[in-house]
């Protein structure tokens, strides 16, 4: 079995991207050897010992036919490796026992108000699907309200945002309809929200917050999430010219993956020639997000950072979550979501000069984690349940993703 193994690993030529996954893998390597020469520690050491082997062992298989690594195995180590790299960003030099301290004295109660305003929040989510969906078909509520804590929950636990594949799946297999329509309201979901927590950056900008990292990740983020929704628009709306375009701008192999996607995903785009639809849409992408932004807020006020937390703290924190939930890492956001909570703090006590805490890096840290775990809990629980309701199996899950 292992001959037949190794013989496996070698009957595909790399590519580019082997050649872009490796040569990330040794810039990561090449991060921690700075952070062993400048900290220390034998943590450090390791990393760069196994990323730096991991690196070599791929640059050695980079030839025709002598592919050492397969891919799956490539992109396992970069995420778990890129995710190592943003964890000790947060806690490579801080003291872990001030850490400790802070957790075991948070105020625990503030889970209960996070959790039920996270339930809220994906009550809210299936109703807007629904709306979503009426291009599709009428779905009641039970079934979307199952498929999506079912793609909610596991991308809590699978990498590559593998929810959204096995959501679409999951009620495609309960009612029915065709699930690369149903998959395509998913991304026309994606662009609400993308829009929505812009306008979480552009509120704290409005309450005088004018913090430039803060402008630039507004301009930044909007610009991404405008032209996507302008991109779709003009292939919904002028398909023909559109397609001229992508033709003559890009070689063909990639012109033709790009205007696949887009004539696969068109269907879901039914919502913005119906104005009543667009505008309850739109009221209902603010509610999904008002009651995320504020399930922040209790866990912030478990947590003694030596001033209170500005209201906006909140606002500013959800986009950085979004943005670092766009980072390949280890499933569930592991490494990004504390790197970016942290600096969402730094940011917002930083803009009103507050007097900090001797222990503010400590406690930031401890919040980072329990901030994460108020949002992973119920979603994961969530989506146990709606699994074994469902009566879905892993092989289901495995089909989903290919």
């Amino acid at each position: 079995m292992e001959q037949m193994q190794a013989v496996g690993l070698r009957t595909r030529s790399p590519g580019r991207s082997d050649g872009l996954r490796i040569l990330a893998l040794f810039v990561i390597a090449g991060f921690f050897a700075y952070r062993w020469f400048t900290i220390g520690g034998a943590f450090h050491a390791g990393a760069v010992a196994v990323f730096g082997l991991i690196a070599l062992a791929g640059l050695a298989g980079l030839r025709p036919g002598r592919m050492i690594l397969p891919v799956r195995w490539q992109a396992l180590a970069l995420n778990i490796a890129l995710s190592l790299v943003f964890l000790d960003l947060v806690f490579g030099q801080i003291e872990w026992g001030e850490t400790w301290t802070a957790l075991a004295h948070a105020n625990y109660w503030a889970l209960i108000p996070s959790f039920a305003l996270v339930v809220v929040s994906l009550f809210l989510r299936t109703w807007r699907w629904q709306w979503l969906l009426r291009g599709v078909g009428r779905v009641p509520f039970g079934p979307a309200f199952r498929a999506a804590n079912v793609g909610i929950g596991a991308n809590m636990v699978l990498p590559a945002r593998a929810g959204e594949f096995l959501r679409a799946y999951v009620l495609g297999r309960a009612t029915g309809y065709s699930k690369t329509a149903i998959f395509a309201t998913l991304v026309v979901e994606r662009i609400f929200d993308g829009l929505t927590i812009m306008l979480s950056l552009v509120g704290v900008m409005l309450l005088g917050i004018q913090s430039p990292e803060i402008k630039a990740l507004g301009l930044a983020g909007g610009a991404f999430y405008i032209a996507a929704l302008g991109g779709m628009l003009l292939f919904y709306f002028r398909e023909t010219w559109f397609t001229r375009l992508v033709e003559r701008l890009l070689p063909a192999a990639w012109a033709a993956r790009v205007l696949g996607l887009l004539r696969a995903f068109t269907g879901g785009l039914h919502i913005l020639r119906d104005r009543r639809q667009l505008a309850v849409v739109s009221l209902q992408s603010l509610l999904v997000w008002f009651a995320i932004i504020w399930s922040f807020y209790p866990i912030i006020l478990a947590f003694n950072f030596g001033a209170p937390a500005p209201l906006f703290t909140p606002f500013l924190l959800t986009p950085l979550l979004a943005l670092g939930l766009t980072v390949p890492g280890a499933p569930g956001g592991v490494g990004p979501m504390q790197a970016m909570a942290t600096l969402a703090l730094n940011l917002s006590f930083a803009a009103v000069g507050a007097h900090l805490a001797p222990d503010f890096a400590e406690q930031v840290a401890a919040f980072s984690l329990l901030m994460h775990f108020s949002q992973a809990f119920p979603e994961i629980s969530l989506g146990a349940w709606a699994f074994l309701a469902e009566g879905l199996t892993w092989g289901e899950v495995k089909t989903s993703r290919e």
